[in-house]
């Protein structure tokens, strides 16, 4: 599985690589200090962590792309993370992140910041030596961040950067216990610019004259998940999802879609016949299968997409009987668990989106999750058809 984490990681510094930007290339160095956020209830979430980061950036600057003028010329780059969690049983952590922030006024004070990537931790769980760390327990994980920043100017203009940081750290449930890693975090940064660009950067916007909702899309998807269902088990099996779907183009950067998903869980299979539970044995393909609906919003940057759905379970069988496999009681948080979900990732398009191509091909690495807890990582490959 470490070897999905990497292909990701590497996937999403690739995809972002690709974005032609002008040639100013900016470092910023950050200092963040804060507090783990409670992720279970024995958890006390008072442990302090200091985080030291660096990141490499440039500025989208091309009014020719339609895409950099909506959004106000957002910046793109990779960021660094040292974490040291204040406690010798959780360690420490190196996060490696590619990232997209965006100005949220036109003077460029305030900017929100938005990155995928993974983490490596120097201590995870274990049974004898570590048996309180249940929020990591492998060495490689996803991480996610979220961020705003203010930016403030000083009279010989050097300016600081204030922010307020979220990570989340899983391993998308490919090892067990997986209860997560949350932090937040008070941000002070200052950006430096390291090479100059030949072109005086305005930063004026043309005038884009497009339609709101321009045309719709229907939408293929085929994917590998890669699940781990009991802790005292710990092995992964696949995960098999087919999607369609359908929507419209707004803005001609964000697709907006709707569809149903079909999933074959081989770890449900496998225990239903290993077990020959009565409840299941009739019909044990139809119980280790899953279908939703769900809704999505993708933001289309040319060659790549940063992807979310939101969904509603149909029809899991199973999933009460997992549930449970580790002695949890049928909260409320159950019933939230088992209607709603989610998923988050990015898509690299053969063609770039802005060419507006009728076929268009893309890879895909995302995180799916049951409420807000990740049920398996996936890889897929999807076909998008643009109806004129």
């Amino acid at each position: 599985m470490k070897k999905v984490f990497c292909c990701f990681l590497l996937f999403g510094t690739f995809c972002f690589s690709q974005i032609k930007q002008d040639n100013q290339f900016y470092f910023k160095p950050e200092f963040l200090i804060g507090k783990t956020i409670p992720s279970y209830e024995l958890f006390t979430g008072k442990i302090p962590k200091t985080v030291i980061g660096f990141s490499l950036f440039r500025n989208n600057y091309n009014p020719k792309k339609q895409w950099q003028q909506i959004l106000n010329y957002p910046k793109t780059g990779v960021s660094l993370y040292f974490t040291n969690y204040g406690a010798s049983k959780k360690g420490n952590s190196v996060t490696l992140l590619p990232f997209m922030e965006f100005f949220t006024s036109k003077r460029k004070r305030y900017s929100l910041k938005f990155a995928l990537g993974a983490s490596y931790f120097t201590k995870q769980y274990d049974k004898i030596s570590n048996p309180e760390f249940k929020e990591i327990s492998t060495k490689l994980t996803w991480a996610l961040q979220a961020g705003i920043y203010r930016k403030v100017i000083f009279k010989n203009s050097k300016s600081l950067v204030l922010g307020l940081v979220y990570f989340h750290h899983s391993n998308g449930h490919t090892k067990l216990p997986n209860e997560g890693f949350n932090t937040a975090s008070l941000s002070v940064s200052s950006d430096f610019q390291i090479s100059h660009s030949k072109k005086k950067m305005s930063y004026v916007k043309n005038k884009i004259d497009i339609k709101k909702f321009s045309g719709g899309f229907i939408a293929f998807r085929y994917g590998k998940g890669f699940q781990v269902m009991q802790e005292s088990v710990n092995k992964i099996k696949q995960v098999d999802v087919v999607s369609v779907s359908g929507g419209l183009f707004y803005n001609e950067i964000v697709r907006l879609s709707t569809g149903f998903t079909y999933r074959f869980y081989h770890h449900y299979y496998d225990y239903i016949k290993e077990n020959d539970l009565e409840e299941f044995r009739a019909n044990p393909v139809l119980n280790a299968s899953n279908i939703y609906v769900f809704v999505g919003a993708e933001l289309l940057l040319g060659n790549i997409g940063v992807d979310w759905q939101g969904g509603l379970n149909l029809y899991k069988p199973f999933y009460q009987t997992h549930y449970q496999l580790d002695g949890k009681p049928l909260t409320f948080k159950y019933h939230l668990k088992k209607l709603f979900l989610g998923r988050l990732g990015l898509k690299l398009y053969a063609i770039s989106t802005q060419k507006k191509p009728k076929y268009n091909m893309y890879l895909a690495g995302n995180i799916n999750s049951n409420l807000s807890q990740a049920d398996f990582s996936e890889i897929s490959i999807g076909l998008v058809r643009r109806l004129r």
